[in-house]
């Protein structure tokens, strides 16, 4: 876009404009006014009433009756019997028993053995070193021992144990049983059972019914009307003074604000200040 100068403004003939619109000096504020109203509240009262009214009530009376019940009677009775009865019998007899029983037996044999036995005996004997300053055999024997062992037969006894079976016999008792039948006596008892009749008094309740006066108290509810005061509120709107507003320095002294007459401040009709007039 090109670059231009500002056209000066229509009012003041300046740029910028110095000329500012004046702020109005009321505003309309809305307020929530309270006020009283009566209003009608209905609540519920009870009375406590008294009175007396007659009430059935049973009454029991026990009239005492006869009646025939069968009672169960038990009797014993002991009646003889006889029952045949096998009875064991234990007879013991005794059989021959061969049995092996290996006895020791004890044997002794002489058995011949040969010892060697040393026997020390003097032998002369040359000797046959040489002399180790002549190498000469030296002259004369030299005496000297020789033992030497000779056999020689020792006998001595050796004893021998062994086992020989033998045969033994031996009595063994042997139990054999058998049942032998018997007759036995005895007694049964025997229960029966009888019924035996028999007068029983109880007593019988009897129920009648009679009129009994009995005082009552009800409570007979009602409903009360009230008036209670409460508390409302309403919007009021009314005009207020506006803060004053500083005007720039450079307003022309043939600018002025428009004076407001103090008839117009004190109606609603001051919301809007009048227009200033137009200069120039």
């Amino acid at each position: 876009m090109a670059t231009g100068t500002a056209s000066a403004c229509h009012r003041c003939k300046q740029s910028p404009c110095v000329y500012v619109a004046p702020q109005p000096a009321y505003q309309c504020v809305t307020e929530m006014v309270p006020y009283t109203v009566m209003k009608t509240v209905w609540h519920t009262e009870y009375d406590a009433v008294t009175k007396t009214v007659m009430v059935r009530e049973p009454v029991t009376n026990y009239v005492e009756r006869q009646r025939v019940v069968c009672k169960p009677v038990y009797d014993t009775v002991e009646v003889p019997r006889q029952r045949a009865v096998c009875k064991p019998v234990h007879e013991t007899s005794y059989v021959t028993q061969t049995y092996t029983v290996c006895k020791p037996v004890q044997t002794t044999q002489q058995v011949t053995s040969y010892c060697m036995q040393p026997t020390t005996q003097l032998v002369t004997v040359p000797t046959g070193h040489r002399c180790g300053l002549c190498h000469k055999d030296p002259c004369g024997c030299k005496t000297v021992a020789c033992t030497t062992y000779t056999p020689v037969p020792v006998t001595r006894d050796v004893v021998t144990t062994t086992m020989v079976p033998e045969t033994h016999t031996r009595q063994v008792p042997v139990t054999h049983t058998r049942y032998v039948q018997e007759v036995v006596n005895d007694v049964q008892r025997i229960t029966k059972c009888r019924l035996v009749q028999e007068v029983v008094t109880e007593k019988v309740p009897c129920v009648t019914w009679t009129c009994v006066p009995k005082t009552v108290t009800r409570q007979i509810p009602r409903r009360v009307c009230e008036q209670v005061p409460v508390t409302c509120y309403r919007p009021v709107k009314r005009m207020v003074p506006c803060a004053p507003v500083a005007y720039a320095t450079e307003v022309a002294p043939s600018v002025q604000a428009p004076a407001v007459s103090p008839s117009t401040q004190s109606g609603p009709a001051a919301a809007a200040p009048a227009a200033p007039s137009k200069q120039g």
